[in-house]
């Protein structure tokens, strides 16, 4: 009934197209339908142009008076005759792009798709806190569809965003299912803060634990909780825009030195109920084990028949499948002594039988999984009120065993017209996160990324009987045994994080008349988050927390205070913020050419977080009790303290204003001023409220008169300079300290509070001032469209350790005075490659470069490593080394000469250590690489045949410097782990020999001791042999679809049905990453593989 009203009405209002030619004429025919849904519009106007593309003095659609044109009849048809001049049609229709088709070459049967689009005034920019034309934007931006980004098998929008814009450098941090992707827009504008942008959802800033900067990290890479976009469904996004440089962020305040990504979610529209539907199952592969390059079974018993030959080492004789052998039938002095043929054929045997075992390591902590995730969105509305509905559900089992993700969403939005004046919007967002993974914090070996690196490849972790054959290499020795056993730790072990969130909007617009406008938004975010590990009695997490718990009783003898049994912790955390703003907005057009915009506003926000943790100690999961701990010791750990509560909270007030000025559509002046106070400065009141302002200004040259030039059809110029402001939350102006109690006598302690932070009642804001000039270029009418910039920020006021006066108290105290600078470019080209009624090719191409350097920066006079100052915030510091000497020990370079560890490090017989200081410790680093890569980009094609479509996404980086954790130790090499195939170049090329305190040569004890023992600052692992440079391009996403034809959708009652088949992260080309799952993990032992997807999904909608 809706699409037979509105073509009588259109049918009606069109009649005056009817009119009559006596010339020549030709027919125009064809079908128009909804692109987004593949289905056909009634009602569309299609009428003829006549205008020569670069003639300025023509009049479009009117030929001899009359306007020729035609609308579209119920099923999306049209058909009008023409005066045969005529070479282009306008199509145009509300809520749609409008479309210009040329005709010349053919006229009839055209199959024509239309675009929606947000408003009928032209492309729509969304800041947060405005909607502008696109053509008055003054600022850096890019504005991305989610339906071009989406990927299957991607839990949230972020990981999605790779390659897609220039100058944001998107890094997964792991391959684990939900894990968050660290981003960077320009940069960093802190040394010590956060760097992660600030995420906006429908205006309201979102509130989320911050992306760590150091993803190598045992315990926490796999277990990264509760950041801003979590729980949003990609579903529900319509689109997103990355706000850049000080123009378009400087309104959002103290956040937004690292840019802003805001996104916008779908909304009900005016019209008929609308149904979709959408599925996806996706195939998540299983790790390719053998690119981690470790040594099989036999290499690795050849290589421990290698160590034990030599007796200068200090081998483990109980550690390693061969040793044990050996020490078993007593042949271990025979075999240094003889060699392998000279020992007891059933020794040989049993070491021989060594490399027929196969732990199988790939397949017992790695899998793959076959996932799934549906969404169902309702919407629709009448003139007075519009609505949107959806669910999601997301359920995925990641490539590591025991890891995975469920959520659910619910969201809703309304929007209602009280009258003509004011409109009401309320938006509920609600998320269901619940994550599984294995329990972290004993050490190392419980991460299966690391556990699988070190095992032993003959270490079969089952007896033939189906008991469990504990690992008796990796663990420590000591009076307790802890049996280690990786698939008894993960069934007797769980963690799982719970996350329940709801983020409620409300919007009140009150429009007082065509000029001036109320807007206020009140937005809440509840966030519960709940996380227990527990560890039963059986397992080598709870058997080594016991050890940790020993003490001498009064007869001198060990004793545990711990409990026998399982142990329980939970952390419970509740966050709550509120954001409430309120704008008057002015606009006022004078004379059709002077255009004013204007907005001056306030915001006011509080967010509040409480955590609860507990532990439980000698858990009895039948009972569900646990044993109190009454020993003393206990209050002083936090390794065992049961019971800890903390409170953060913050509030701010903000005033801001913001005015634009537009001459004759040419000329766009924009400013804005922001005022922004918090509790977390302001001890001294001159410090309390920072001021944040930018002005900008654009040309659309084009405009002007004495520009004609027929290939140019878009030129605008655009500049912008302003401040930017940032919060380091790691810091306070208060004194801050950590209570503990302290051992004065044998069961005697004291309460005392040792002091980790100085006061400074100065500490403030940093500052970012930022400046940036860029163009926007249309040729061949958009067909080639152009934008670059560039931009040069400088970050002032940072955070950083400066020393003090020794009668303060302290050497060094956090102030307010390091410096940072980051300058780049940005090229981002998008073509029509190729359009025609059956095919089209379309492209889009980015590239940037960012660099930064640090400008001013203090380190400690104790610290081992260079000072970043003049070199970038990652700079990568390295000793490089000259080859090996002929004993296969390291030699450096020194004034262009080779020389020898012992003259390198300043080694002296009889004298523990280094001679050197520390600024000559220092002074042997030289600069190698940024571990940022010099480039980034990603590189887009798509193209359609029929109701075909095919997408081919890629992302690249290049020349980035990694720095990896060595392969091996010289004088630590061990039985007990395997190793990366590198071990067994050790003594060639510049891979240094393995060592011993007695092994022969020159000055090799000294080097020995050096390396085992007194090289405290670790300087073995900083040699360049580890450092790599690194260039790749990543196929991330490749998807295949398929439009079923409108013609057949009739029969069942659908109006669109679509299928789609896609691969994600399938291929990547580049550097050598071997010894790695991926490249961009590469450096890191502890992160989950990135994951290789295959999915099949449909779209319907009714």
């Amino acid at each position: 009934m809706r699409k037979i009203i509105i073509y009588l009405l259109f049918l009606t209002s069109f009649s005056v197209f009817a009119q009559k030619t006596k010339k020549e004429t030709k027919i125009i025919s064809g079908t128009i339908i909804d692109g987004p849904r593949n289905e056909p519009l009634p009602g569309v106007t299609v009428f003829a142009s006549t205008r020569i593309i670069g003639n300025k003095t023509d009049i479009d659609n009117v030929i001899q008076g009359s306007m020729i044109g035609s609308t579209t009849d119920f099923d999306g048809h049209f058909t009008f005759n023409g005066p045969k001049e005529i070479k282009y049609i306008i199509i145009s229709y509300l809520g749609f792009e409008t479309q210009k088709i040329n005709v010349e070459s053919k006229s009839r049967n055209l199959i024509i798709k239309l675009e929606e689009k947000e408003e009928i005034l032209g492309e729509i920019i969304v800041t947060g806190y405005q909607k502008i034309e696109k053509r008055k934007v003054t600022s850096s931006f890019a504005k991305l569809k989610a339906d071009d980004v989406k990927r299957s098998g991607v839990a949230n929008i972020d990981q999605m965003l790779s390659g897609e814009i220039s100058g944001v450098f998107i890094q997964p941090t792991n391959g684990g299912p939900g894990a968050p992707a660290k981003i960077q827009i320009r940069g960093t504008s802190t040394l010590n803060g956060s760097s992660d942008p600030l995420w906006v959802l429908d205006g309201i800033p979102l509130q989320g634990n911050d992306i760590p900067k150091d993803f190598n990290d045992k315990d926490n890479i796999d277990n990264l909780q509760s950041y801003a976009i979590a729980g949003i469904n990609p579903e529900d996004i319509k689109d997103i825009t990355i706000l850049k440089d000080a123009s378009a962020t400087s309104i959002y305040g103290a956040r937004a030195a690292n840019g802003v990504i805001v996104i916008t979610t779908k909304k009900g529209k005016e019209g008929a109920m609308r149904i979709n539907f959408n599925s996806n199952t996706f195939l998540t592969l299983k790790p390719n084990f053998s690119k981690l390059n470790l040594m099989n079974s036999s290499e690795k018993v050849d290589f421990e028949l290698k160590l034990a030959r030599r007796s200068d080492l200090n081998y483990q004789k109980e550690r390693g499948g061969v040793a044990r052998i050996l020490q078993l039938h007593n042949e271990y002095d025979n075999f240094q002594t003889n060699g392998f043929s000279s020992i007891a054929p059933q020794a040989q045997k049993e070491i021989n039988n060594l490399r027929d075992l196969n732990g199988n390591w790939g397949d017992k902590l790695y899998q793959a999984a076959l996932n799934q995730q549906y969404g169902l969105n309702v919407s629709g509305g009448s003139e007075k009120s519009r609505y949107y509905f959806s669910l999601g559900y997301y359920d995925e089992e990641g490539t590591t065993k025991g890891t995975g993700l469920n959520r659910y969403n619910i969201t809703f939005k309304n929007d209602y017209d009280v009258n003509d004046k004011l409109n009401v919007g309320v938006s509920v967002f609600t998320s269901r996160n619940k994550s599984k993974s294995y329990i972290t914090g004993a050490d190392a070996n419980t991460n299966p990324a690391y556990y699988s690196r070190r095992v032993n490849p003959y270490f079969t972790p089952l007896n033939s009987d189906g008991s469990y054959n504990y690992d008796l290499d990796l663990v420590e020795r000591s009076s307790l045994n802890f049996k280690y056993n990786p698939l008894e730790e993960r069934i007797n072990t769980n963690q799982e994080l719970t996350t329940f969130s709801v983020k409620p909007i409300i919007d009140l617009t009150y429009k007082y008349n065509n000029r001036l406008t109320l807007y206020t938004q009140l937005g809440m975010q509840f966030d519960f988050d709940k996380t227990e590990k527990f560890a039963g009695k059986e397992t080598y997490y709870t058997r080594k927390y016991r050890y940790n718990s020993r003490y001498l009783d009064k007869d001198g003898n060990s004793a545990y205070f711990l409990p026998e049994g399982g142990i329980i912790q939970n952390w419970n955390s509740d966050s709550f913020q509120y954001n409430w703003k309120t704008t008057l907005n002015y606009n006022k057009t004078i004379n059709s050419i002077h255009e004013i915009d204007a907005i001056i506003g306030t915001e006011f926000r509080e967010d509040k977080r409480t955590e609860i943790h507990t532990k439980g100690f000698g858990f009895n999961p039948n009972t569900l009790n646990t044993i109190q701990i009454t020993n003393d010791r206990v209050l002083g750990s936090a390794l065992f303290n049961p019971y800890k509560k903390s409170i953060n909270e913050n509030a701010y007030a903000s005033f801001f204003g913001t005015m634009s000025y537009t001459y004759d559509r040419k000329y766009t002046i924009f400013g804005s001023l922001r005022y922004d106070g918090s509790n977390l400065f302001g001890v001294n009141p001159k410090f309390r409220y920072l001021p944040l302002w930018s002005v900008s200004a654009s040309w659309d040259v084009t405009k002007e008169s004495f520009f004609d030039f027929d290939a140019i059809n878009e030129f605008k110029i655009r500049a912008s300079y302003g401040v930017q402001g940032n919060i380091d939350k790691s810091t306070s102006p208060f004194v801050t300290g950590i209570y503990n109690d302290v051992n004065i006598l044998p069961d005697n302690t004291e309460e005392s509070i040792a002091v980790i932070s100085a006061p400074n009642k100065d500490l403030r804001w940093e500052k970012t001032v930022s400046s940036n000039i860029g163009f926007d270029l249309g040729l061949f009418n958009n067909k080639i469209n152009i934008s670059a910039d560039y931009y040069y920020r400088k970050s002032t006021d940072l955070i950083g350790l400066q020393s003090v006066p020794l009668e303060s108290g302290f050497n060094f105290i956090n102030t307010n005075w390091a410096t940072l600078s980051n300058r780049g470019v940005e090229l981002a080209i998008n073509t029509k490659n190729i359009i025609t009624d059956d095919f089209s090719w379309t492209s889009s191409f980015n590239i940037s470069q960012n660099k930064n350097k640090v400008e001013e920066i203090q380190i400690k006079d104790n610290d081992f490593k260079p000072s970043l100052k003049g070199y970038g915030v990652n700079a990568i510091f390295a000793i490089k080394t000259a080859g090996l000497d002929s004993n296969g020990l390291p030699l450096f370079w020194k004034d262009g000469k080779k020389i020898t560890a012992v003259d390198f490090y300043n080694l002296t017989e009889g004298v523990d250590g280094s001679q050197l200081t520390r600024e000559e410790h220092r002074n042997l680093y030289s600069y190698v690489g940024n571990g940022d890569p010099e480039f980034t980009g990603g590189f887009t094609n798509r193209f359609q045949y029929k109701d075909f479509n095919l997408t081919i996404a890629t992302n690249f980086n290049l020349n980035q410097t990694i720095k990896r954790s060595p392969t091996y130790h010289p004088t630590q090499i061990s039985p007990t782990y395997n190793y990366n195939k590198e071990v067994l170049n050790a003594g060639t090329g510049n891979y240094p020999s393995f060592i011993g305190a007695t092994t022969p040569g020159f000055e090799t004890d000294l080097v020995y001791n050096w390396y085992n023992q007194y090289d405290t600052g670790n300087t073995y692992k900083d040699l360049d042999i580890w450092v790599e440079k690194i260039s790749y391009i990543r196929i991330n996403n490749i998807k295949l679809g398929y439009n079923v034809p409108a013609k057949y959708l009739e029969r069942i009652n659908l109006s669109r049905l679509s299928f789609n088949l896609s691969g994600r992260n399938l291929f990547v080309f580049g550097t050598d990453y071997d010894g790695y799952f991926d490249p961009e993990t590469l450096g890191s032992s502890y992160a989950q593989p990135i994951p290789k997807v295959i999915s099949f999904g449909f779209n319907l909608s009714f």
